[in-house]
């Protein structure tokens, strides 16, 4: 074809009709024009194919990831949600006589006070696509909202969890410690070191001690403010998965 059109301008020129000449010059650059706007159209068209394809499984990867954090979530509520049954249960015990005491076993009872979980989604799909620049691969702003909405009640349940663990460490179990025994407790987490101690243990003081009920008030605190964040993080998480599925 490249042939063609050089021999006829070749003739032209050797016929001395330069007026068809330059007629013919322009539209051979207009025919060029639009065979490089056509192979840019198309160049375009194969590029935003290739990028919609590439959000999709973008999607897909975050939709089954977050199927799972589902699943992660619910055991750290259900956790949460014995934890903060348990501290009720045992600053309602406060005040109470041996009779009253015995009717519960309080080995348990504290045991559960300290399963307050922290949840720890897994996020392998989000880091890929931020850590190379993909976000804008999903092109729907409404997932991108929520995907923000998500990590700020993450990084805020995370800070409660910090602070929770803290409170234990340095406050809950130095008070706990010279009362009850760990080995009897144990005995509901199923360690194979577990079993009835060889000390006296009674627990009758710590229910007489308005410090224990004062730890109990914070334990209670910070699990139920906890337990909010899971609630907000789930919702964000369902909207997720929602906005993800395939069509």
């Amino acid at each position: 074809m490249i042939k063609f059109f050089r021999h006829i301008r070749e003739r032209l020129i050797m016929e001395n009709k330069t007026f068809k000449y330059f007629k013919y010059a322009i539209g051979e650059i207009i025919l060029v024009v639009i065979g490089i706007l056509i192979a840019l159209q198309v160049n375009n068209w194969n590029e935003e194919q290739r990028e919609i394809k590439q959000g999709e499984l973008i999607k897909k990867n975050i939709h089954q990831e977050f199927i799972k954090n589902q699943k992660l979530l619910q055991e750290s509520k259900r956790l949460n949600e014995e934890a903060l049954n348990a501290n009720q249960l045992l600053i309602n015990l406060v005040g109470a006589e041996r009779p009253e005491l015995a009717k519960y076993n309080l080995d348990s009872l504290i045991n559960s006070s300290l399963m307050a979980e922290t949840y720890l989604p897994t996020s392998n799909a989000l880091q890929d696509i931020t850590q190379s620049g993909r976000m804008n691969l999903l092109q729907d702003d409404e997932l991108k909202n929520t995907i923000l909405d998500w990590n700020a009640a993450l990084d805020l349940f995370r800070e409660y969890n910090h602070l929770q663990s803290n409170w234990y460490n340095n406050q809950y179990f130095p008070y706990i410690m010279p009362t009850v025994s760990f080995r009897q407790m144990d005995i509901y987490n199923k360690k194979p070191w577990a079993g009835k101690s060889k000390l006296t243990t009674d627990y009758y003081s710590i229910f007489h001690d308005i410090k224990f009920e004062n730890l109990m008030e914070n334990n209670l605190y910070l699990i139920d403010y906890m337990l909010t964040k899971l609630r907000d993080i789930e919702k964000y998480q369902k909207k997720i998965i929602e906005l993800t599925k395939q069509k």
